[in-house]
């Protein structure tokens, strides 16, 4: 509860905005988040620095308009599962999706490497050539999770007339099973591969040959590459942990404060 008001987190599949500032869902998911932190250590009250990401090709332009949006207010009072919390804004940074989970590590990245960061509205793409970022090769496409959700529940309208609980497609992209009817599962799992081959697609056209070089997956759909995609593992790498990025954008952040959090 927020300034009188309740909301309901994770009802919903939130839909893809490429403004995040055009509402208040992201200010109320970023207090929910806060909340889980401060539950885990065990405290109702503290100053907050928020480390935060936007997609590659956003930052430049919408760094400076997402920091003033996430601190709007420099303090906040809120309730979050029956618990009260006051939490003060040390402040906020910044980072780029993606190569903020591989920034520590460039040295590992010999050779010719194509990092994918496959999110929930956008994926984010990058070259890393002998561990070097390559600016001029950083790209930004709206192809995540989110679009193929929504052709998966087209295709089940248009081959079944019904409507099915996104809860039970997300169980199939992700493990690539469900409890479900063999033609319903059939149908879902060939919708997925679709989409992952305009995926491969997509990046074909931002010239990735597997032969000459290594593709780095990551992101919470990474998953669908896991387990959709027909690929060499010898040449792909794919980092299931869906918190790389923000694991990422907390060691800078550190940095910045001196190492204390």
């Amino acid at each position: 509860m927020y300034e009188g008001r309740y909301y309901i987190i994770g009802d919903e599949h939130k839909e893809f905005a490429a403004d995040k500032m055009g509402d208040t869902d992201y200010y109320i998911l970023t207090l929910a988040a806060v909340a889980r932190e401060l539950l885990i250590r065990g405290l109702s009250s503290a100053s907050v620095y928020l480390a935060v990401g936007l997609p590659l090709t956003w930052v430049s332009e919408q760094k400076d308009s997402f920091k003033a949006y996430l601190l709007q207010r420099k303090a906040a009072d809120f309730s979050f599962r029956g618990k009260d919390y006051h939490v003060t804004f040390a402040g906020a940074a910044v980072f780029p999706q993606g190569f903020s989970a591989v920034a520590d590590r460039l040295r590992e990245f010999r050779g010719v490497n194509m990092l994918c960061d496959i999110g929930n509205g956008t994926m984010n793409v990058m070259y890393i050539n002998n561990g070097k970022p390559i600016p001029s090769k950083c790209y930004t496409e709206k192809f995540g999770t989110h679009q193929c959700m929504i052709a998966v529940r087209e295709k089940l309208m248009q081959r079944f007339g019904v409507a099915v609980d996104d809860t039970v497609i997300e169980d199939v992209l992700r493990y690539g099973k469900a409890d479900i009817g063999k033609q319903y599962l059939d149908a879902i799992r060939e919708t997925a591969a679709e989409y992952v081959a305009g995926i491969m697609r997509r990046l074909r056209e931002h010239e990735y040959t597997p032969e000459l070089m290594k593709l780095h997956v990551m992101g919470g759909g990474s998953c669908l590459i896991r387990n959709f995609a027909e690929y060499d593992p010898s040449r792909v790498t794919i980092n299931s942990d869906i918190c790389a990025t923000a694991k990422g954008y907390e060691l800078p952040a550190r940095r910045s404060l001196g190492g204390t959090v």
